[in-house]
Order: structure tokens, then sequence, then C-alpha cells
């Protein structure tokens, strides 16, 4: 199982090897294998994310929606950022790459010893910079979800559940840490990064006529690599829980029993007399004893809980299972009618058409409608009885507006020419075929659906759950009772014949 112990080890015997083959290069060895071990590091790093450089864009997004509530929620200058973080997030994307392709290039830069006082300054700003970003991570544990991130007063005891995003990211879904882990690793390498600034002298300089070259091919590789797999296809390597082989209906079945084995083990606790906030660890996890110490009549209450991680029993070991986004898999109909567990439950093919973003733009469009004039004649009245005549007096036309969703037309010509074949196939064959859409774009994906002529139904899903799913807009996601079996991404989507012929 991958960890990161095991993967600095990894780099350490990496960075041994390459320090003994060069030593006669060396003019420090301790500097140099610091140089080989961080390069390692960054280029390692950097293409467990290029392979998926969206997923880095996607981490990213959540940073800047964060960094932008807090901003803003301060009552000095510092507000003023704000308004940068949403502009940010527009940007996320070729964000991503740049911050890859800078990692994985000065990584290529440290073990080369190419313009040591440059490569020295760039590593240590961006390890300042993923030291922020961790630090954020791991420090809004301690802050309370209704305060600001900044006011200190009241921090309290650390709960995971308050942090604001769940993880950095730092190894894309290869591996996920803990925040904490991952704070305390950044700020680990700030020791090297000091120590790089301080001694750029000691540190070795190998090829040196070669290594401009070597770097720019670096940079103009990575960068290719990464617009592949961001604009181009599907990532080259899957490391989501939705990649072809996963039974999503298992995964998700393992993953609620685990959940359900979840126990409390402690009380985060509030004085509402006093604001004091304390943790109560339970002796006994079955039991609720905490309020035999902090008593409710005393202002105590309950803040958070302290949980066990989610696990699963299996020949009398406690296995634990680390909670993905399959377990999120919720998918509605128009009626808002839960329908995520009947799909995963299909039997045979099924066939998933993921549109997380619907293209276009909302337009008025005018329409005519009839108003009639009417004329009320009243005949007779009786003390029973008022007997009405009504006749037509005129009739007028009315020019109205109304906003539409109009797509794109090259986005309406790919569902229709490209799609479309395709679902039909499918429905022809006695698939289950539907499209899934965000639950914002819920009522876009009817009048969608109505403009492209789709026979399928349109559900709605949540947006960061389509994202994980595939990374294609539109994609398409097949599975057989309940594995995933195949994805195509838009721009490579097979003919109807060709299609159906690969999943017989």
């Amino acid at each position: 199982m991958t960890s990161l112990p095991n993967l600095l080890i990894s780099f350490a015997v990496i960075g041994a090897i390459l320090t003994f083959l060069t030593r006669t290069q060396a003019k420090n060895l301790f500097m140099s294998f610091l140089q080989y071990f961080c390069g390692v590091w960054f280029v390692f790093s950097g293409l467990v994310k290029a392979v998926d450089p969206i997923g880095t864009a996607y981490k990213m997004e959540d940073y800047f929606v964060q960094f932008e509530s807090t901003f803003a929620g301060l009552n000095n200058f510092w507000n003023g950022l704000a308004p940068l973080f949403p502009a940010l997030s527009e940007q996320s994307t070729g964000f991503s790459i740049f911050m890859v392709t800078l990692e994985i290039v000065l990584g290529a830069m440290l073990m080369l010893g190419w313009k040591n006082k440059l490569t020295a300054w760039l590593f240590f700003l961006i390890v300042v910079f993923f030291t922020l970003l961790t630090g954020f991570t791991y420090l809004t544990g301690f802050v309370p979800s209704e305060a600001n991130f900044f006011d200190f007063a009241k921090w309290g005891p650390y709960v995971k559940t308050q942090m604001r995003v769940t993880d950095c990211g730092c190894f894309g879904d290869f591996i996920k840490l803990d925040p904490r882990i991952s704070f305390f690793k950044d700020v680990a390498l700030m020791v090297p990064a000091i120590l790089f600034l301080l001694r750029s002298k000691w540190m070795h300089e190998l090829f040196t006529p070669k290594n401009g070259w070597a770097v720019g091919l670096t940079t103009v590789a990575t960068l290719a690599f990464c617009i592949q797999n961001t604009y181009l296809n599907l990532p080259v390597v899957d490391f989501r829980p939705f990649k072809i082989g996963n039974n999503i209906r298992e995964m998700k079945e393992t993953e609620a029993e685990a959940r359900s084995n979840v126990q409390v083990i402690g009380w985060v606790l509030e004085n509402t007399n006093t604001g004091e906030v304390v943790t109560f660890m339970e002796p006994d996890p079955e039991k609720i004893t905490y309020y035999k110490t902090y008593p409710k009549d005393q202002g105590w209450k309950v803040k958070d809980q302290i949980k066990t991680d989610p696990f699963i029993e299996r020949d009398g070991q406690k296995i634990p299972v680390t909670e993905t986004k399959v377990s999120d898999f919720a998918i509605e109909d128009a009626e808002n009618n839960e329908v995520g567990e009947e799909l995963l439950n299909e039997e045979g093919y099924s066939l998933m058409i993921v549109a997380y973003h619907l293209e276009g733009e909302m337009q008025k469009k005018s329409y005519t409608v009839r108003d009639t004039l009417w004329i009320t004649d009243t005949l007779q009245v009786t003390p029973d009885s008022i007997q009405i005549n009504r006749t037509v007096g005129e009739i007028l036309t009315k020019n109205l507006e109304k906003e539409v969703f109009v797509p794109e037309p090259n986005y309406l010509s790919l569902f229709k020419n490209q799609v479309n074949p395709i679902a039909k196939a499918a429905s022809d064959a006695k698939w289950k075929v539907y499209a899934v859409t965000t639950i914002a774009d819920g009522e876009k994906g009817l009048e969608v659906k109505e403009q492209i002529e789709a026979d399928y139904p349109f559900y709605r899903g949540d947006e960061k759950l389509l994202k994980t799913i595939i990374r294609a807009n539109p994609g398409l996601v097949i599975l057989k009772n309940g594995t995933v079996v195949g994805m195509h991404h838009h721009r490579h989507i097979p003919s109807a014949d060709h299609f159906m012929a690969r999943y017989k």
C-alpha cells in the first residue's frame, strides 16, 4: 500500500544512488543528496498531477472559494482581495498547468544544478506557497465553522470536520494525505529550501553547457503532456474511484458499511456562559458520559463529535476504508426522486452521458400570444338566475419575452450528431441510457433535452461528483452490472457501429 513514508524512502534511495553515481561532480555530498531528493520528489509529485491537471484545477477552485469568503469576512482593507479569487477560479485550469509544469521543471533544475541561485529562489518560493495552502487546510480544523480564519480569539480544539478544504491535493488523486501530515511535510521542506538559498554555491552543476536545452525540453514536454491530459483526451493514468474496472455498486456498499461502523470516541464541548471550549474523550465508546463532567445545566453543549475512521470487519479484523466520491453517488430525476441506487443496480449495460456544464447562454426570446377581448351582455334577470351572453369583441396580439437557454452551436451539434446516434443504438440494444447534468443546470437540462431531440431522460447530480466521474464535458461512461467498463472523451467519440461492436 502506497504511503508517504514509503514514498520518502523511495525518494531517498534514488537520491542516494544518484549522489553516488555523480559524486565526482559534487561540491558537497550532502547538498547533492538534498538536490536529488527534493528534485525526485518534485518531479514525481508533478507527474502524478500532470496525468490529470483538471483534478488540480478543481482543488484550486476549492481553495479560491474559501479564500474569497475568508477575505470578504474581514473588516479591514484586506477584504479588497476577495474579488481577486473568483477571477483566479475562472483561470484555474491554466493556473493548474502552470503550477504542475513549474513543479516538474523545478525538480529537473534541482537535479541538473542549472542556474542554482535562480533554482534556489524558485524552490523556496514554491515551498512557501505550498506551506501556506497546506497550513490553511490544516489550521482551519481549529476554526469553528461560523468563525473567520483570522479571528484567532475564536479558535478552539482541532476538529477534522471543520476544515474548509479536506485535502491539499499534493499528490493529486494518487494518494490522499491527512492535512496535518501535508502541512508538516511542507514545513520540513523549508529546511532544504533555506539551505539552498544560503549555500547555493555548494550545489552541484551537471553537464553545464547542455542544461539549458534539457530544462527547455522538459518544459515543452511537460506542457504538451498536460494539455493532452486536459483538453484533448482523458487522463492517461486514472487514479480516481470511478476508473475503468472499478465496481461502483460494490464500492458504494462497502463504504456505506464502513461508515455505519464509525464510533463516536469523544466530544468537543462549548460552554455557552463562558465561551470555553474543551475536548472530552469517552473512556468507553459504547457509552455517553460527557454530561457527568460537563452538565447541560452549567451551560455545556456539544459543539462537535470526534469519530473513528470508517472501517469494515472481516475475519475478526478491522480493515480501514477510505471514503471516496463513490459514497456521494446520488442522482435524482426531474421530480427530485433519488434514482442513483436504481441506476447502479441496473443489470447489463448502461450508458451514462455526463454533462457537468451545459455550454451556452441565456437569451431573451420573443413570442406572440393572443388575447381575446370579450363583450358581456345581460339578457335576462330573474329572482333565481342571471342569463349572460358573451361575444368576442376583439382579438388582440401581444409580444412577450422570456429567457431561454441556448446551447452553443458546436455543443448542440456534438449531441445531435455524435452522442444521440450512440444513445439510440444502445437503447435499441436494451441498454439503460440517460444523461446527467448538475443540479444547478437542471432546468437548462430539460431545455437542452428538447433542443437536441433526446429520447433518453436527463437526471441531475452534484457538480463535484460528475467532475470526478469523468474529465470530459460531455463524456460517455459505460457500466456493466455496476462496473465501469469504458469511457469516452467528447473529442474521441466513435461511430455508433464501432461503439456497439466494442461493447458486446
